[in-house]
């Protein structure tokens, strides 16, 4: 009340048509007592409660929306809303990648998963195996991602058959010539961290492929290739095998701490030849060996005869 009276009182010393700066005539104190008797009105009421829209009714066999919360939720509601919208840009961002490829072809240029990582390299995809003990499933869905059909088995093979393919099945036409395999960084060890098995295929393949891509085996695991065991990086590298006695194979055998299993080759009239399994006791060490596989790690199977060959049995001359 105290600072209306003073607002007052500023106003009331001059009156109409006195000069500047006198003060007010008689009238202005019964003004002033008017003014200031007043009392504040009641507060205006507040505006009344908004009464909730009617619930629509939901569609048929459809849940009913959940109540709306109150203001303070909604708002909470508003600062999510940004970050789901991105989430969505970014799903719809990985659907649509594959369709906007530069080249225009409709089909990656390149794919990664877990398992393998594929790129176009000049004419020929090149797939580097990052992991060697995967389901092939995993190599199949990255070859379809880049637009061809290639079934791709990873197995345990010999030392000397590491980073080589095994086997190929072709179906179709185009890009056998082109199949090929190795390492990354050409000739590295695969033992060593960053080398990587790798296979490669046309671009251009319209048939369809079935590799065997020839991995380390673990221990214990049986080779799926047909190697020497007398070649370069196998057990018995170095040893002359063929045309060689029983006893003197089984001499370098034992001196490297190996296991000896024995296979008979019996020749056929058209220069080819089957295999029979034998045991250690039915081999003499005058039988002559014609060559010694690899079996798995620390195993060999020597192939013999009974009786020495002018050729050897096991290639046609």
């Amino acid at each position: 009340m105290k600072d209306v009276e003073a607002m007052v009182r500023a106003l009331a010393r001059v009156e109409p048509g006195a000069g500047r700066g006198r003060p007010a005539g008689a009238g202005a104190p019964p003004l002033l007592a008017s003014i200031t008797a007043e009392r504040p009105g009641p507060a205006a009421a507040p505006y009344p409660a908004v009464e909730p829209y009617p619930a629509v009714e939901p569609f048929p066999a459809a849940e009913p929306f959940p109540a709306v919360g109150p203001a303070r939720r909604a708002g909470r509601l508003r600062r999510i809303g940004p970050a789901v919208a991105a989430v969505g840009l970014l799903a719809a961002a990985v659907v649509l990648g594959p369709s906007l490829l530069p080249d225009g072809r409709g089909v990656a240029t390149s794919y990664a998963n877990s398992a393998v990582e594929i790129r176009l390299e000049g004419d020929r995809y090149v797939a580097r195996i990052k992991d060697p003990f995967a389901e092939s499933a995993k190599y199949t869905q990255a070859f379809e991602a880049v637009g061809l059909d290639v079934d791709l088995l990873v197995v345990p093979v010999s030392p000397s058959g590491a980073g080589h393919l095994v086997q190929i099945g072709m179906k179709g036409s185009g890009g056998e010539s082109g199949l090929g395999s190795g390492t990354t960084p050409a000739g590295c060890e695969l033992r060593e961290p960053g080398c990587f098995l790798t296979v490669e295929v046309p671009a251009d393949l319209t048939g369809s492929a079935w590799l065997k891509l020839g991995r380390q085996a673990r221990p214990g695991e049986t080779y799926q290739n047909s190697a020497s065991a007398a070649a370069t990086g196998e057990d018995l590298a170095g040893v002359k095998v063929q045309g060689v006695p029983v006893g003197t194979v089984l001499a370098e055998v034992q001196d490297r701490n190996l296991t000896a299993l024995f296979a008979l080759v019996v020749p056929l009239e058209n220069d080819s030849h089957t295999v029979e399994p034998l045991t250690a006791a039915e081999v003499g060490d005058d039988w002559t060996v014609w060559d010694v596989e690899a079996v798995k790690a620390g195993t060999v199977r020597l192939m013999v005869t009974r009786e020495h060959l002018p050729n050897n049995p096991l290639y046609a001359d």
